[in-house]
């Protein structure tokens, strides 16, 4: 069954104070009887027994196991032939002591494969009364008594049919009486099973041994079958034999009888006092009173020493209750499922300290989600937080304020059209939806686009416009302004709510919005017909900032008016409400009609130019008119003139395509730089925001490791203060994998608990303080996906962070891991 060849282990070995604990040792044993190992304290047969085992490591030499190596192999290899053969009794009984009696038992059997609860049902009620421990089966085993927490390593050690049972020293922490019990229970169970035996006592081997292996430094000194002892002279502490007792005296008195016994002469003053059923005694303070609910036995009778018969009365059925033709094979007893199932039971069962410091979870969840939504609200640039312009435009630098180099860039391959600046146009909200916001009023800043460009599956709603004073703005535009809060005042606070709204622009007629897009750009689709009226009543700050001064009285401010208080129009803005009285209407560039009450005027006649330019050239007068408007004193000239003069307040253009990045190749062909503003506009916000974003990662990194050193140092005390029941299912068989598992489903069911509680809380949090500030929009993401990554973050630490001291402690052996001093 077992067989050793030439095995040797030493401790410390090439080191000073090197003990060869096994010395080459040889042995082949039986298939049952029980087998003892003999030795004195520090002799190495715990060790020895230990290697048989499978519970350690040796340096050389072979152990086979029922014709298996169980030496130099991996440790899942041992741990399955040693499941499936050897049971475990322990001297310290290495119970589970917050599970029941019975879940220390049935363990055993789910090792082995038996998944059928009737069948673990059964077989473990079997084993439990064979051991005497039945009526404690829904105890748990902390609450047990020495010698009943013995009964029950043995019923685990036997439930599983093992063809070797291994006792470690099984009696070395009983008192005498719980000795005797529990070692005729083991010679009982060694009727057709080995029992490998380590023991100290002399006497105990010697009655129940088949055999005896003495053992000294680590070497065998003998190995003899053993003629046993027909009796045993072991007298148990917990009784009296009353007739041994050299001083006996009888006493009876008025119907009273005492015996008294003593070891020695006693002189002594005792009274008795009965009343109401009780018995009073005083001694005095001369003894301590003992009586008979403790667990002495008074025998009236001689000592005797005990025989074979205690032992050989019954056997034990070991297939009793087993499926027919049962083999043991290991089974993982923790699946993926079931063992974030038993995670959460194991989190019920902690206790009330243990469960507070599952705050310093919830609290490092908090600082996580913190951090990772901060460093996803730096990196990831959204559209909206860089861009001004509609992405398919492409600027063209126009120093010269040139309308040849306009001309030019719009004659260009996958050129739609031109316009001067960067096509942004701020139009004025009215907010006159009731008396007391009537002087209030919104900007709606974006990119002017061509409609012709709006596909109408890119409408979000509303409709496509068909009237000339219709527009299409876009979500991203009105999220910017709802970011202002501006319409709060009134409610204007939804998308759908500017469908018929009017917006200004100063002098010119109010535009209506039509339909809301959902282009993914700032863009507010108009007719192209109206580009040049829209850019000279409302230029961008960008063109006055490029004006030279060269157009003098005639340069236009956002009212439109120019420096003088005189405003310059486009005459078809107005010809249906003008009629010329005298000369000719605006026909050639610089062309330029006046109000006739300057006809009076030398400085005002035709043919005269007037000091305010247009492009940088004066106007000249070619007609007067007059008008309904009382008081009018506007100066009006040809389209063509406005336009050009547009052209001459920018130092760039814009060019719209389809296609940026060609049209930026066909425009180099030219002699033409281009550059897309899409891609210009994203460069000039990250390096915005570049040193900002160096100092926010660094803060919100040291904040998540902060985090997570603390989340690692919690896990690694828990785990630390449970390495003793890593060492009891190491010990009974359990593999690495199932260790690994269980301790992986707590970790899950931790964080499970405490990281969506905390993210919850921070979610919850910053999603009210994001919304309150458009800053703190472009600082951080809050959303379920920074959730997600957060929780994945911090449940992928836990685990690495948690089973990191599991991996340290999985390298030893399961003799190492009980060996150690901390638990």
């Amino acid at each position: 069954m077992i067989r050793l060849e030439k095995v040797n282990k030493y401790f410390n070995r090439h080191k000073a104070n090197q003990i060869h604990v096994i010395d080459n040792t040889s042995l082949e044993l039986p298939e049952s009887g029980i087998v003892t190992l003999l030795g004195a304290s520090g002799s190495g047969k715990t060790t020895l027994l230990n290697a048989i085992g499978g519970l350690d490591r040796v340096n050389s030499g072979s152990i086979f196991v029922d014709g298996q190596r169980i030496t130099r192999r991996r440790s899942g290899r041992i741990d399955t032939i040693r499941n499936a053969n050897i049971g475990y009794i322990f001297q310290n009984f290495n119970l589970m002591d917050d599970q029941t009696v019975f879940d220390n038992v049935a363990v055993a059997l789910r090792m082995v494969g038996i998944r059928n609860r009737e069948i673990i049902r059964k077989r473990v009620h079997y084993c439990l009364e064979a051991v005497g421990i039945y009526a404690q089966r829904n105890k748990n085993a902390g609450a047990l008594s020495g010698g009943q927490r013995q009964r029950v390593a043995i019923a685990r050690a036997i439930v599983k049919n093992p063809k070797i049972i291994i006792a470690d020293e099984p009696t070395g922490n009983l008192d005498s009486s719980n000795t005797l019990e529990i070692m005729n229970l083991i010679k009982k169970l060694s009727g057709d099973r080995l029992v490998l035996l380590v023991t100290h006592e002399e006497n105990i081997a010697e009655f129940y041994s088949d055999r005896i292996i003495r053992i000294r430094d680590g070497r065998v000194i003998s190995d003899e079958e053993n003629e046993r002892n027909s009796t045993l002279d072991y007298q148990l502490e917990n009784r009296i034999y009353l007739k041994d007792m050299p001083v006996q005296n009888h006493m009876n008195s008025q119907g009273i009888s005492v015996d008294v016994y003593a070891d020695r002469p006693v002189q002594s003053a005792i009274k008795l006092a009965v009343r109401g059923g009780n018995l009073f005694i005083d001694t005095g303070g001369q003894f301590s009173v003992i009586d008979e609910t403790s667990d002495m036995e008074l025998i009236d009778d001689h000592y005797s020493a005990i025989d074979q018969s205690v032992f050989e009365s019954s056997a034990f059925d070991y297939s009793a209750c087993l499926p027919e033709n049962f083999r043991a094979r290991y089974r993982s007893v923790y699946t993926p499922l079931n063992c974030i199932g038993k995670g959460f039971a194991s989190i019920r069962k902690f206790r009330t300290l243990k469960k507070l410091l599952l705050i310093g979870f919830v609290i490092a969840a908090i600082f996580a989600f913190y951090a990772v939504s901060h460093i996803v609200g730096i990196l990831d640039v959204q559209r909206g937080d860089f861009m001004k312009t509609d992405e398919h435009y492409v600027t063209v630098a126009n120093p010269g304020k040139s309308a040849a180099l306009a001309k030019k860039a719009a004659a260009t391959k996958d050129a739609a059209y031109v316009i001067p600046g960067n096509s942004t146009v701020t139009f004025t909200v009215p907010m006159n939806d009731y008396y007391q916001t009537a002087s209030l009023s919104g900007q709606l800043q974006g990119s002017m686009v061509s409609q012709e460009f709006l596909d109408k599956d890119r409408l979000y709603a509303g409709e496509m416009p068909e009237k000339s004073h219709q527009i299409v703005v876009d979500k991203m535009v009105l999220k910017s302004f709802f970011a202002q809060k501006t319409g709060s005042a009134i409610g204007l606070t939804k998308y759908r709510q500017f469908l018929g709204r009017r917006v200004t622009l100063p002098g010119l007629k109010a535009y209506t919005v039509v339909g809301i897009s959902d282009c993914g750009s700032p863009s507010i689709f108009v007719r192209k017909s109206q580009f040049t009226d829209i850019l000279a009543a409302a230029p961008s700050e960008e063109a006055q900032e490029n004006y030279d001064g060269d157009l003098g009285t005639g340069y236009l401010s956002e009212t439109g008016t120019a420096e003088g208080g005189t405003q310059v129009r486009n005459y078809d803005l107005a010809k249906g409400s003008l009629k010329i009285k005298s000369g000719h209407k605006p026909e050639k560039n610089y062309e330029v009609i006046v109000n006739s009450s300057h006809s009076e005027e030398d400085k005002m006649k035709i043919g005269k130019t007037i000091t305010p330019k247009m492009n940088g050239r004066k106007l000249t007068i070619v007609g007067y008119y007059t008008s309904a408007k009382e008081g009018e004193d506007t100066y009006y000239v040809t389209k063509h003139t406005v336009a050009l003069d547009n052209i001459h307040k920018q130092k760039k253009l814009s060019v719209y395509s389809e296609d940026p990045e060609t049209l930026v190749e066909n425009l180099a062909a030219k002699g033409l730089t281009g550059t897309v503003n899409f891609n210009r506009e994203k460069e000039a916000y990250v390096k915005s925001v570049r040193d900002a974003l160096k100092t926010s990662l660094i803060l919100a990194g040291i904040i998540l490791l902060i985090s997570l050193i603390e989340i690692y140092l919690m896990l690694r005390s828990s785990f630390l203060s449970r390495i003793r029941e890593v060492g009891i299912l190491r010990a009974i068989g359990l593999k690495k994998r199932d260790i690994y598992r269980k301790f992986a489903g707590e970790i899950i069911a931790i964080t499970v608990i405490t990281a969506t509680v905390g993210i919850g809380i921070m979610y919850y949090m910053m999603y009210h303080l994001v919304s309150f500030s458009s800053y703190y929009k472009s600082l951080y993401t809050v959303s379920p996906l920074t959730a997600g990554i957060t929780f994945l973050l911090i449940l992928v630490f836990n685990l690495l962070a948690g089973l990191l001291p599991v991996a340290t402690v999985m390298r030893k052996t399961p003799a190492q891991i009980l060996a150690r001093s901390d638990i």
